[in-house]
């Protein structure tokens, strides 16, 4: 091992950062630091354009010089860390860091900071903005993230929903307190002093269970900001988890409300409202926190990707101009395209029909594909059902008066034959008949479009479709006490003037953030090919320019050339 990867790790040790790490581990990512010297009054970097690079202090401290601070500069000292753009967010456009004295710093560039997030995940608690946020990173299963995807601030319920949340508990435990006082106060029999206690320890129990029901479900949702994304996570427990999300990139405004006793509590919500509707965050401590969290962030994914757009015309800039070698950019390859050539295996009639029969959303070819829940299955088959039991009941009955001389072999023999037929003729085939038309009933959303498919059996079928690019808004409810329990309802999508209702949906949260997932691919990639479009005809212009200023100077050149040698010629035309 190199001396400074030596020192480097004695440093790593120091940051909370890599608290969890073992020697290893540290010895493995020791190599990527780079050292640098600051003397003072350095800035740390010229121009304004920060990046995500982290950086380490090993000895001095810098701070941020802003002529708009006033009094004693925050300064980051020896074992403490910072990333480039946070440190920097907030300040004027003509602040830069520096130091007063010589200081020593370590540096991970963007690329290998984000490269060792998604190598370690044990780093990432530690880059949570609060206290609380690191410990709920660490002790808490978000396995929805992405490999290289940071939280950053986590926010729940204020304590006082949860305390009132206890006023229903409350009233139970003291109705169970004034049952068993009356019985015990009063000269009753033994019976009704029994019957009392009974009611009473049934109501204890009841409000003791409601109340640690609350606790637990208050816990249990996560108001989450990462660096790519806002996060609402709601789990009721032994039930369901879901989500409701949006890329920060397509947050258009954020707004906080406050109720009478939010603004006597200091809580409020948070309304995120995106390209395709809102999110709320109901009921935050210091939402306006909340709030700084998710402007920052958006702010830097925008400066992010202005970053990384000028990155890209300063190549092709170079590339067209031949300063600099790059290789071509490649269309797709013959025989790409999705689906050319294959041969799709024949379904049988089973996997036609009855395929995925206990799967309320699917995938196929890139097509997501949902059918309503089972209550809705349940609500077409449950008389057909009914009456497939009763007739095999109503058989077992016949063959047990059969069976003890009640009535004759014939008289047995036709009326089972008659149930039997009953089953076979009627009432299967209409079960049949509805458990088809719950089954094609669907709705699917493509890459391009959302579509809401009725079809009968034996009868029509009804298409409904719609661009995904011409979505207006998404909204999605749980309807109900049976549909907040089992976490299905209904999904509102919004086109132009025409309405889909994508109805009884299982999670329909879920059902809302595949058509926003795909809605804003189809919208990143329309942006990506406009950028490029608009690149390309500003590099024409700059080529042409530069093209037309070689042309210029080179009829410079030689009109200067021709000058030099220019001599003035005698009568007869020779010099």
């Amino acid at each position: 091992m190199a001396p400074e990867d030596d020192k480097t790790i004695r440093s790593l040790r120091l940051v909370d950062v890599f608290s969890d790490l073992d020697d290893v581990q540290l010895a493995k990512i020791a190599p990527r630091f780079k050292t640098m010297m600051l003397e003072p009054w350095q800035p740390l970097f010229i121009n304004r354009d920060a990046e995500d690079d982290f950086y380490i202090i090993q000895s001095g401290s810098i701070f941020i010089s802003d002529e708009s601070d006033e009094g004693e500069p925050e300064r980051i000292k020896p074992g403490e860390y910072f990333i480039e753009e946070e440190f920097l967010y907030g300040h004027s456009e003509d602040a830069y860091i520096t130091t007063d004295v010589s200081t020593e710093l370590l540096l991970l560039e963007e690329i290998d900071f984000f490269q060792l997030v998604s190598e370690i995940p044990e780093v990432k608690p530690w880059l949570a903005r609060n206290p609380e946020s690191q410990w709920l990173v660490k002790n808490r299963d978000f396995s929805w993230l992405g490999k290289d995807e940071i939280i950053v601030f986590i926010a729940r319920k204020h304590e006082m929903i949860f305390v009132f949340s206890l006023v229903g508990p409350i009233i139970f435990f003291l109705a169970a307190l004034g049952i068993i006082f009356t019985v015990s106060a009063a000269d009753v029999s033994g019976t009704i002093w029994t019957t009392g206690a009974a009611c009473s320890i049934v109501l204890a129990l009841a409000a003791i269970l409601w109340g640690i029901w609350n606790w637990i479900d208050w816990g249990n949702d996560y108001y989450i900001v990462t660096d790519q994304r806002v996060v609402w996570v709601e789990k009721v427990i032994w039930l369901y988890e879901s989500r409701d999300e949006a890329p920060l990139t397509t947050i258009l405004a954020i707004n906080t409300t406050r109720t009478f006793f939010g603004r006597i509590f200091h809580y409020g919500s948070v309304i995120v409202k995106t390209f395709t509707g809102e999110i709320t965050f109901r009921n935050l401590k210091n939402p306006q926190m909340m709030v700084e969290y998710i402007r920052e962030y958006r702010d830097r994914v925008q400066k992010g990707s202005e970053r990384r757009e000028k990155r890209k015309i300063d190549i092709e800039v170079r590339q067209r101009l031949g300063w600099e070698e790059g290789a071509g950019v490649g269309g797709p390859k013959d025989g790409d395209s999705p689906g050319e050539g294959d041969q799709k295996e024949k379904q049988s009639v089973w996997q036609k029909y009855f395929g995925n029969i206990f799967t309320m959303r699917f995938e196929e070819d890139g097509v997501i594909t949902y059918r309503k829940y089972w209550p809705t299955l349940f609500g077409k088959i449950w008389l057909p059902t009914l009456l497939i039991f009763l007739v095999i009941i109503a058989m077992g009955v016949i063959v047990n008066i059969f069976m003890v001389g009640g009535t004759s072999a014939q008289v047995a023999e036709i009326l089972l034959a008659m149930c039997a037929g009953l089953i076979l003729l009627v009432l299967i085939p209409w079960w049949i008949y509805r458990y088809i038309d719950w089954r094609n009933d669907i709705y699917q959303v493509t890459n391009q479009t959302i579509s809401d498919i009725e079809r009968r059996p034996l009868g029509t079928e009804v298409k409904k479709g719609a661009p995904l690019s011409n979505i207006l808004s998404l909204e999605h409810e749980r309807v109900g006490f049976l549909g907040y329990m089992l976490n299905y309802g209904f999904v509102t999508i919004n086109v132009g003037e025409t309405q889909f209702v994508f109805r009884n949906v299982h999670d329909p949260a879920q059902v809302q953030q595949d058509i926003f997932k795909r809605l804003n691919a189809l919208r990143r990639e329309q942006d990506r090919v406009d950028a490029t479009k608009q690149r390309q005809r500003f590099v024409d212009v700059l080529e042409i320019y530069h093209r037309n200023a070689e042309e210029q100077e080179e009829d410079d050149y030689y009109d200067d050339f021709d000058d030099d040698f220019e001599v003035e010629l005698g009568p007869d035309g020779y010099p």
